[in-house]
């Protein structure tokens, strides 16, 4: 009976010590008492081998605990050991992704953290967060050259890019999280708004835009081609490595905010009645005639696209009239003191001697065919920037000025000014002498002229190699500031 009565007491040992919450498995003490009738015996009368036994595996699970406590594992890895397969989201990161949810538990472990495990989790998301901002960047600076009006809400598109500009240096995943997210649903939403837009606009031609080009300044590309250019930037957006799960209501939402703030500065006197070239009348019979092509692209079952007024859309199509860029692009993207050299600083005998060189090169593209910057980028006899220092053009075939510049080759490139920007951003191994968003916006507005500049009868492949490059040099803009925080702060990126 006493050893009966030894096993029971250990028994209730044992589930109190591996068990403490779990109280419907222990007995009470007075339960015991009645039922045994005598106390519980103390542990120190236990010498049988089970007692030894489960003494010694208690004594090693302690040992173990108090190992893993002690070594070099941070709190975070701690944690995740804790945690089922299940709780860490998948790699890589994906805007909405419901794994990735910004309220998770593992999100909020790894803030702080840095170790292996945290930098693969935190370089996925920004993988991510400055494809987005990227895009963001180039899509905004389109707008402005055309005079888009782009509100400074606080979910709008400006007030989401300067938050992330605010967040460059920021290692906190759950706060890149929410602006990527933020942003890509901003720019999504208007994207697609503009899209439509210029497409309506495509269907009115302006005869006097043929005469343009032929000034040899910036021309803006006609807004059949930009739809094609914002086409691809949204495709950008599409790619399965950026969002899986896209929340159609959410984009929704954002389409139906645009429509009622455009409506309000509409109903507030922002309309201008003067319709001299007669596009708004031409907008409003095509936005009436539900067979019109527009109509049966846009206003059909199954289109992530909130239709406005006609005003509203009459007024946002317009902008896509001018083919010269607005003044605010230049308060946006402040002018760069770019490494030209000008003509009278190089001797005159080098000058004259690399004149008749040119010529020779001229020609020679002439009769094969090609332009004066394809076989300048094949020759190699000078370094292309030196090239575009000295205004000489380097463009590829399908720039609208190849074919100018290769007819005068004594003449100035127009895109000198946005190459060699390009060029001096691409050889800097550190940050520039700018702030991160005015630095961006300045490389945004070149890249988007090298993508506006793309003659319209070429393949859509070149635009697409040309926007991908934009967003090379942006996201490479991001990791050199990142770079210059981190040795700054001494953390590790």
């Amino acid at each position: 009976m006493s050893n009966y009565r030894s096993r029971s007491s250990l028994w209730e040992m044992i589930f109190r010590k591996l068990f403490p919450k779990r109280k419907s498995l222990s007995r009470s003490t007075g339960s015991e008492t009645s039922w045994c009738g005598v106390e519980p015996s103390m542990i120190d009368e236990h010498q049988d081998g089970f007692y030894k036994y489960s003494q010694e595996i208690l004594e090693q699970e302690r040992r173990e605990e108090m190992r893993l406590r002690s070594s070099n594992s941070t709190s975070a890895s701690y944690a995740s050991a804790l945690m089922g397969p299940t709780d860490k989201p998948p790699l890589p990161f994906t805007v909405s992704s419901p794994d990735w949810n910004t309220f998770s538990s593992f999100i909020k472990t790894l803030e702080g953290i840095e170790d292996e495990s945290s930098r693969e989790f935190l370089s996925s998301v920004l993988l991510v967060w400055s494809r987005v901002y990227s895009v963001s960047k180039v899509v905004v600076m389109a707008f402005m050259h055309y005079g888009v009006e782009l509100d400074n809400t606080p979910d709008s598109i400006l007030a989401h890019i300067k938050r992330a500009e605010e967040l460059i240096a920021s290692n906190s995943i759950s706060d890149l999280i929410d602006i990527a997210e933020s942003l890509y649903y901003a720019l999504y939403a208007r994207l697609i708004m503009e899209i439509a837009a210029a497409n309506l606009c495509a269907s009115f031609t302006l005869e006097f835009r043929r005469l343009a080009p032929k000034s040899g300044s910036f021309i803006l590309p006609e807004p059949g081609q930009l739809c094609k250019i914002l086409y691809i930037c949204k495709r950008t957006l599409d790619e399965p490595n950026v969002c899986i799960n896209l929340n159609k209501e959410l984009v929704t939402e954002h389409q139906k905010n645009y429509i009622r703030r455009s409506a309000e500065r509409i109903h507030d006197g922002a309309f201008i009645l003067d319709d001299l070239i007669g596009y708004r009348a031409h907008a409003f019979s095509i936005i009436n005639d539900q067979s019109s092509e527009f109509c049966q692209s846009w206003n059909r079952e199954g289109v992530l696209y909130e239709m406005p007024p006609k005003d509203v859309l009459a007024l946002q199509s317009e902008k896509y009239l001018c083919f010269t860029p607005k003044h605010a692009v230049q308060q946006v993207a402040p002018a760069l003191n770019l490494p030209f050299i000008e003509p009278h600083t190089i001797p005159k005998d080098v000058w004259d001697r690399e004149i008749i060189l040119d010529n020779r090169q001229a020609t020679l593209a002439k009769l094969e065919g090609k332009t004066v910057g394809e076989l300048r980028r094949k020759d190699g006899r000078r370094r292309l920037i030196d090239l575009v220092r000295e205004r000489k053009c380097i463009c590829r075939s399908v720039c609208i000025c190849a074919h100018e510049c290769t007819l005068d080759v004594e003449r100035r490139c127009p895109c000198s000014e946005r190459m060699l920007s390009l060029m001096v951003a691409k050889r800097r191994n550190s940050v520039g002498p700018l702030p991160f968003g005015p630095r961006c916006s300045a490389l945004a507005k070149s890249t988007f002229q090298s993508i506006a500049s793309v003659r319209p009868d070429v393949d859509d492949l070149e635009l697409s190699v040309e926007i991908d490059r934009a967003i090379i040099l942006l996201c490479e803009e991001i990791r050199k500031q990142r770079s210059a925080a981190a040795m700054t702060s001494g953390t590790i990126i």
